[in-house]
């Protein structure tokens, strides 16, 4: 009992010396601002004092100044002895200075009509005087005399008197009024002082009680903090996934036994090891740091991102794994939470599903496309007339075969696209041939569904870049989305309209259009706008998932505008490309056959058609310029005859221009090769290749100048590329 009172005590007492000492500083602080406040006000006061008996002063020396005007306009009107301008022409100089300062100090708020009245009426004045004197000069004295007697300089310097008293006086009340407010204002401040300290003492026995109050709130926070911490390590340690926790250089802090077991080691082990060592790969030294910095600085765009790497156990066996790695901020520093999951099974499953798919699908599609072709031959009669009855159930089978087959092929497609595993030969294509074509291959199924399909003219120059069967399918997948959502009786119409450095293909139908709610997973797998839509149109859902899938491999786009009621317009923009027959023709030919003095011919391989112009006048007269603007051209050309040099760009629509070395070493082995291109590659040149230049910091000059320089040189080393 005693220890425990002794206990009470102490707390009470330092309870006491708590509220004690706030209760001094606070007093002691409030009462500093009190006097401050009042020091500050004496200062206003005497500094307005000062400005008003200087204002005043200021106002006095404007009388004087006219006075002294008036004395010297009198000397010399009345005796015509020009020394009596001296002290008017000073007078004149300082009148409108005084006037500015007394405005300045004392304001002109009060006063400002009074100001303003002796500013007009001592230019009246001066005006006055000044006339006055100007006739004296001019030999008019008695005149001059005469209007002086007339008492208008006299009235105007009365009234300036009165002005300036006025003035004075409305100064003079004006600090009778401040000192009263600020005597006002010292009361005011003495009784706040009072009321403060009153406020104070209550404000300390709040505290006191807040305090005491804190101190409880405190104790429970510190247990529920303890609560969490216990409940979130039984989370850490109980996690299935992996948790790793690292430091800003990558190293481990800390780890869950799932992420222990997951890489087969114990956890004292890992502990202070770099993060790097757990991946087959370890990045290079500083790239974890570079990355942990750069995730912490982006965290909103980068927090919890996923990525997939391959782990490697103790035992050495690899595994695949997904990471997830988020920044957190405590009071000593930022740590990093990695969250690792072992994603095996999924991929086993992954790759299963996939076999599955693939073997199904593989021998449902030939039973099925005999079944088709089966059906089809009895419905169109190779098998004899059959009952009208049979035929319509023949039809029927036939239809929905049919549809069966689609739907193993969209399913192959898809998967051959996901898996990376289907070929493109990307070649020039004519697209008004293509566009007849897949008219052509739907008017069928359009027939089936009282729709027509019309092609609006296409230029003959119109080509891209694709794969021909590729191509094709897009657009036969976009015409029969567009057929089979058209009225009955309607039109589908296929447009090329030219884009910078695309050709724009567009199917156009006159449907209902596409619902808002729909338009964002419209190019998802499986996609239908509605339940009913693969009821009542028929299709699978991966038709529009298969075109993006395709055009974005073919390096063009794909996007729509739809409005509801009204149709929908699908586009595909794909690279352009020049036909071989409508390319601008090359005088290659003509070019001197090799010998003694011939040009040289030159390989350019550019997919900027105004660049392969430029570079072509730039060798005129010096090369023969055979341009090409693509690799499947150039491979072509390379194909047919032998160069003297090479040009060749990096980045290609259809390739990378290094691809052509090898052809062109092979064809030619000492032949010089340039590469010109806008890509940053490095100044030093690569295998095979004998120079580079940026089209950005080399001139067309300095090219000519290093390919001829080199063919020059080749051809006198007794070689040469033909």
């Amino acid at each position: 009992m005693r220890k425990a009172a002794s206990w009470q005590r102490a707390v009470m007492g330092n309870w006491v010396l708590i509220v004690t000492g706030a209760g001094a500083f606070l007093i002691l602080f409030f009462l500093s601002l009190a006097t401050d406040g009042g020091f500050e006000q004496n200062a206003r006061l005497r500094q307005q004092v000062s400005n008003s008996y200087d204002a005043r002063a200021a106002l006095q020396g404007v009388l004087t100044r006219h006075q002294d005007i008036e004395l010297g306009q009198r000397g010399y009107v009345i005796t015509g002895d020009p020394q009596f301008l001296t002290p008017y022409r000073a007078a004149e100089a300082r009148i409108d200075s005084n006037l500015d300062l007394f405005a300045k100090l004392a304001g002109s708020e009060g006063k400002g009509r009074l100001i303003d009245e002796l500013r007009r009426t001592s230019a009246e004045k001066r005006r006055f005087v000044a006339h006055t004197i100007e006739m004296v000069e001019s030999g008019q004295r008695d005149e001059a005399a005469r209007l002086i007697a007339g008492g208008e300089g006299k009235r105007s310097m009365d009234h300036i008197r009165a002005l300036i008293s006025e003035i004075s006086e409305a100064e003079r009340q004006k600090l009778e009024e401040r000192t009263l407010i600020a005597n006002a204002a010292r009361e005011r401040l003495r009784a706040r002082t009072f009321t403060l300290q009153i406020g104070l003492i209550l404000l300390l026995a709040l505290a006191a009680v807040l305090i005491g109050r804190s101190q409880w709130a405190r104790k429970k926070a510190h247990r529920r903090a303890r609560d969490l911490a216990a409940r979130q390590e039984a989370i850490f340690d109980s996690a299935k996934d992996g948790m790793i926790v690292l430091n800003p250089s990558g190293s481990i802090e800390s780890l869950n036994p799932s992420a222990a077991r997951m890489f087969g080691v114990p956890s004292e082990s890992l502990l202070r090891r770099d993060i790097g060592s757990l991946f087959e790969i370890a990045p290079d030294r500083g790239q974890i740091e570079t990355f942990l910095r750069r995730l912490k600085a982006n965290r909103k765009e980068s927090y919890g991102q996923i990525q997939e790497f391959v782990g490697r156990r103790q035992d050495g066996a690899t595994f695949p794994l997904e990471v997830s790695v988020s920044p957190v901020d405590l009071a000593d520093g930022t740590l990093f939470v990695a969250v690792i999951r072992d994603i095996s099974d999924r991929r086993e499953v992954e790759q299963m599903k996939s076999e599955f798919v693939a073997t199904v699908s593989h021998e449902l599609r030939t039973p099925l496309t005999s079944i088709a072709g089966a059906l089809g031959l009895i419905s169109g009669g190779a098998a004899g007339e059959i009952p009208a009855k049979a035929a319509r159930l023949v039809d029927i089978a036939h239809s929905n075969a049919a549809r069966l087959v689609r739907l193993i092929n969209d399913i192959l497609d898809i998967e051959k696209i996901e898996a990376g595993r289907m070929q493109f030969d990307i070649r020039p294509l004519a697209l008004g041939g293509v566009l007849e074509a897949a008219a052509h291959q739907v008017a069928g199924f359009a027939g089936e569904y009282g729709v027509t399909v019309e092609i609006e003219p296409v230029a003959p120059e119109a080509a891209v870049l694709a794969d021909e069967d590729r191509l094709m399918q897009v657009i036969t997948n976009l015409l029969s989305n567009a057929i089979k959502f058209s009225r009955r009786g309607g039109t589908v119409t296929m447009r090329v309209a030219p884009l910078d450095r695309r050709y724009r293909i567009s199917v156009i139908d006159r449907g209902e259009g596409i619902p808002e709610a729909f338009r964002s997973r419209i190019f998802g797998k499986f996609a239908q706008a509605d339940a009913s839509d693969s009821r009542a149109k028929g299709g699978t859902g991966l038709g529009l998932s298969i075109v993006r899938e395709i055009v974005v491999r073919l390096g063009g786009s794909v996007s729509f505008d739809s409005v509801e009621g009204t149709g929908s317009i699908f586009h595909v923009d794909l690279p352009i490309a020049e036909l071989p027959g409508l390319a601008a023709p090359v005088q290659v030919a003509e070019a001197p056959q090799p010998g003694e003095g011939a040009l040289p011919v030159v390989l350019h391989v550019d997919d900027d058609p105004d660049m392969l112009a430029v570079v072509a006048s730039a060798f005129d007269g010096q090369a023969a310029i055979e341009s090409t603007p693509s690799i499947a051209e150039a491979r072509a050309a390379i194909a047919r005859r032998r160069y003297d040099a090479a040009i060749l760009d990096v980045g290609m629509l259809d390739g990378n221009g290094t691809d052509l070395v090898a052809p062109l070493r092979k064809r030619s082995p000492g032949l010089p090769i340039v590469l010109f291109t806008a890509q940053e590659v490095g100044g030093a040149p690569k295998a095979d290749i004998d120079l580079i230049l940026v089209k950005s910091r080399a001139s067309l000059d300095t090219l000519v100048h290093e390919v001829t320089g080199r063919i020059a040189a080749q051809r006198a080393q007794g070689g040469g590329g033909k």
